[in-house]
């Protein structure tokens, strides 16, 4: 458990294990303990390394609005900062962002690299699929309902809409431990920052597909249909990625799957590198 001055702000991460570094990067509203089942299975076979982005928990807010590129920012820095270039590289929704974008712009920090279902629906914008055309209204209308919540101050109800409306289904609020309800509320203010970024919601697939760094894209069959959507459409534009399907899964997969996930992960970054060479 240590912290370290990143670009402006004090980042909590903690390191296990021993062996070629891995970093997890969690998605919106929640932080590093998103991780904790999972640790100690990646830990006999990794340095595991698990961090709360900026605005999260632990970590500090910067100087103005945060964004997914100051994240993308940041996790390259800390990188440096651990002396870990050609570290293997995980993020799970928002943070599947944040990784692409890293593996888009900092080829030099990364050996491959794996994400589940990043949120990038803005992929789909321009579809001519009127059902994938009403899902993004319907969303878009949801995430406008988190926004006024969270600007009338109430994290806990945004965080408690966002759950069961947008991203794991109706009824999965109540079924969250008390303390992941609790964070998700307390980080609701860096969430309405991401809100506001909309061009932060993007990733250059036209540089990941052209690189050479192996990424692998994971969906769940379980996950709302909208992520799905967008997972394919991010499989469909990254035609060079290895795709997994978590079958049983859905949005939380480390969390619901936990062995699954271990084993998916730890296959494809005990190979991946290797096969690309």
């Amino acid at each position: 458990m240590a912290t370290a001055e990143v670009n402006g702000v004090e980042l909590y991460y903690e390191i296990h294990g021993s062996g070629e570094p891995l970093f997890l990067t969690h998605g919106s509203w929640g932080d590093a303990t998103a991780w904790q089942g999972v640790v100690p299975g990646l830990a006999e076979r990794f340095e595991v390394v698990v961090w709360d982005r900026r605005g999260h928990s632990r970590s500090s807010d910067g100087a103005g609005p945060g964004s997914l590129q100051e994240d993308a920012d940041d996790l390259a820095t800390l990188i440096e900062h651990l002396d870990r270039a050609g570290a293997h590289l995980y993020g799970t929704s928002s943070g599947g962002v944040v990784v692409l974008n890293l593996v888009a712009s900092r080829l030099d920090l990364v050996a491959d690299a794996a994400v589940h279902e990043p949120a990038v629906p803005a992929l789909l914008d321009g579809s001519a699929d009127a059902e994938i055309t009403h899902l993004l209204s319907e969303m878009r209308s949801e995430l406008n309902e988190v926004s006024r919540l969270i600007e009338a101050g109430d994290g806990r109800k945004a965080a408690e809409y966002f759950i069961d409306n947008v991203a794991l289904g109706p009824g999965s609020w109540d079924r969250l431990p008390e303390e992941v309800q609790a964070t998700f509320a307390a980080n609701a203010p860096t969430y309405g920052d991401e809100l506001a970024d909309q061009a932060g919601w993007t990733v250059d697939t036209s540089a990941l597909s052209a690189g050479d760094v192996p990424i692998m894209i994971t969906l769940g069959t379980e996950s709302p249909p909208l992520l799905l959507a967008t997972t394919r459409e991010l499989i469909r534009q990254i035609p060079s990625a290895h795709v997994e399907t978590l079958e049983g899964a859905g949005h939380v997969p480390y969390r619901t799957h936990p062995d699954l996930w271990i084993a998916t992960v730890s296959r494809f970054f005990e190979t991946a590198t290797d096969a690309s060479i």
